[in-house]
């Protein structure tokens, strides 16, 4: 259901387009009539000037009436659904080009009937359906002959059609009657409508092509839009399955450190929701990006797993050397993301959770681990993970300590802005602390 949504999608799109790009054309014919206008005034043409007036500027208002929908529908109204996505509006434009090509027609040479394969190269433009095309060719060839004998025995004098007869002697119908003989309606049918039909045939069947290809061209662009989106959430499942994997064996290794990183992972998540909404972060913190950090979360601390069980699990204070001992974790952490996730093919993934994994002990001012790196020269993500990380140790319990009270750890957070955290990171989670509250009572 879902496939044939997004083919629809598509295929609208491309018939907006194709309505937009018709409906100009057709603010041309207008343009184009007011020319045709002028000349005939100026003497280029030679027709009735009061026939050639009434019949143009009747093109003129009918070639405009799409354009007219569109600006009082689209413009005038704003109305949420664009006009041109309507599909009675491709209908209404190819007839509105037909009765314009019609009009130049009766009022200029035979040979313009031609001109009538302009509705059908407006249609080529659509979706393709040769059911349509069928009928716009039954159309067109009804059209053909009545267009020519129209002109011979009502139009305006024509030397081709007429030539037995002066200009003069065309005005009286009954002139026109007489030399209307079978073999001169025959002789007509041979050298003019037959071969302009063929001719509208022949772009008919070029338009037909034209259409079939098109639709071709944009079923295999679904196809292979298809084919990626299946390989793109093949390789996210797979990231799922390997962050949880890994997720799983740092549980399995400390129940305590299993449980941390699910908290962290809700607090991670709270704060980057409300960056997005800041304009200091809302053109970096794009939905990709977003995602990244908060998926990468739960891997900030996979080094521990490197780290001796009587460090890790130590009731009391570490001593220097064992403190240097669990600093470890930052960099081993980053080399195992590297080493289990560079597989994936996710870089952009791969460079936000080895970032997270090594950098976030690193202190705005310069003064942490593992390479004393300050300010902006942490790594974004690192610098959000370092408050989600320091405000479940406070908030928690360990076995080397006991819970602090939400109010005070806020109060760490925020008197530590500028020394240890991003002072506009700190900002944003002062906006967002009952949401901290809220996650840290919920049970994992």
């Amino acid at each position: 259901m879902n496939d044939r949504t997004n083919n629809e999608k598509i295929f609208i799109f491309a018939e907006k387009k194709a309505n937009r790009f018709n409906m100009n054309c057709l603010v041309i014919m207008a343009i184009l009539a007011v020319v045709a206008i002028i000349l005939n005034q100026i003497g280029v043409f030679t027709q009735d000037k009061f026939t050639m007036i009434i019949s143009m500027v009747e093109m003129i208002v009918v070639s405009l009436i799409p354009f007219g929908i569109y600006l009082v529908h689209d413009k005038i109204l704003k109305k949420e659904r664009t006009i041109l996505e309507f599909p009675f509006f491709k209908y209404l434009i190819i007839a509105v080009a037909y009765h314009g090509i019609i009009d130049t027609c009766m009022i200029f040479s035979f040979h313009v009937t031609l001109l009538l394969v302009i509705p059908l190269l407006f249609a080529a433009q659509y979706r393709n359906k040769k059911s349509t095309f069928i009928v716009l060719l039954v159309i067109t060839a009804l059209i053909v002959p009545i267009i020519v004998y129209g002109r011979f025995f009502f139009g305006i004098y024509d030397a081709n059609l007429l030539k037995p007869l002066t200009k003069a002697e065309a005005e009286i119908a009954q002139n026109r009657l007489d030399i209307a003989t079978p073999k001169r309606m025959l002789e007509i049918f041979a050298h003019y409508v037959i071969p302009e039909m063929l001719c509208i045939a022949a772009i008919d069947f070029i338009a037909v092509s034209i259409t079939k290809r098109t639709s071709e061209m944009i079923q295999l662009q679904i196809a292979l839009n298809d084919k990626v989106n299946a390989e793109i959430t093949k390789k996210s499942d797979m990231q799922k399955n390997v962050i949880e994997d890994l997720a799983d064996i740092i549980e399995s290794r400390d129940i305590e450190t299993g449980e941390h990183i699910k908290r962290t992972k809700k607090y991670v998540t709270i704060l980057v929701e409300e960056m997005k909404k800041n304009d200091k972060y809302r053109d970096i913190l794009n939905d990709k990006y977003c995602d990244n950090i908060i998926n990468a979360a739960p891997l900030h601390d996979i080094g521990k797993i490197v780290v001796s069980d009587l460090i890790l699990c130590k009731p009391g204070k570490l001593t220097d050397e064992e403190f240097d001992k669990m600093k470890i974790h930052t960099t081993k952490g980053g080399e195992i993301i590297k080493n289990i996730l560079n597989d994936l093919g996710d870089e952009e993934f791969l460079n936000v959770a080895y970032d997270v994994a090594t950098f976030h002990h690193e202190k705005w001012n310069g003064r942490g681990y593992p390479q004393n790196l300050t300010e902006e020269n942490i790594p974004l993500p690192a610098r959000i993970m370092a408050i989600a990380d320091v405000f479940d140790a406070l908030v928690a319990e360990r076995v080397y300590k006991k819970p602090m009270p939400v109010d005070d750890a806020i109060n760490i957070i925020i008197k530590d802005s500028g020394t240890h955290f991003d002072p506009n990171i700190v900002e944003i989670f002062k906006t967002v602390t009952d949401k901290f509250i809220t996650a840290s009572k919920e049970k994992i």
